[in-house]
């Protein structure tokens, strides 16, 4: 006789068969009985997870357009001191004996840098022109180009005035002041 021959099952082997497809059965059986009727342990899980992915959601939004906020308030700032911070800046720079000068814009008073070299005479001008302030370097003397001027900022109002040694230049986004050291004997 083979020992490969296949043996029939047992009486046992075919009961314990039968049992095991009794209990995969029932198990289906729940398992369908289970997608079919509303549980409220099924909807739980669900709706935690929507509320967190709400939040979630709401929490990026927020930030979002607090960071928008900030960073439009921060460009807002920087724009309002450009213009006559700029001004203050060239003259605090170029702040020599008689260097720094009226003039008459194409618009109404100018503010003049002038500077003295070997080659000649120049000035940098700043005046207003149609709602803008514009700054110019030309030769002393040359009539005013604002075609050829660089744009510092708009405003409508460029203004500006000295008194003891404080030179304050205003426009539409404010006013800066600038100590002038010539005023007080520096260089």
């Amino acid at each position: 006789m083979n020992t490969h021959d296949e043996m029939a099952p047992t009486p046992e082997e075919l009961e314990a068969e039968q049992r095991t497809r009794a209990y995969s059965s029932l198990a289906h059986l729940g398992l369908e009985t289970e997608r079919r009727t509303f549980s409220p342990k099924r909807i739980f899980p669900q709706l935690v997870l929507g509320v967190f992915f709400i939040a979630l959601l709401l929490a990026l939004t927020t930030g979002a357009l607090v960071y928008k906020s900030i960073i439009d308030s921060a460009a807002q700032s920087s724009s309002s001191r450009q213009g006559a911070a700029l001004v203050c800046n060239a003259v605090h720079a170029n702040d020599a004996q008689g260097a720094i000068a009226t003039g008459t814009g194409p618009e109404g008073r100018s503010l003049v840098i002038v500077e003295e070299l070997q080659s000649g005479t120049f000035e940098t001008r700043f005046y207003l022109y149609q709602d803008q302030i514009l700054q110019e370097y030309s030769i002393a003397g040359t009539p005013y180009t604002p075609e050829k001027a660089s744009v510092v900022a708009d405003s409508d109002t460029f203004e500006f005035t000295y008194s003891k040694g404080l030179l304050s230049v205003t426009t539409d986004q404010g006013t800066s002041n600038v100590a002038l050291r010539s005023a007080q004997g520096g260089a």
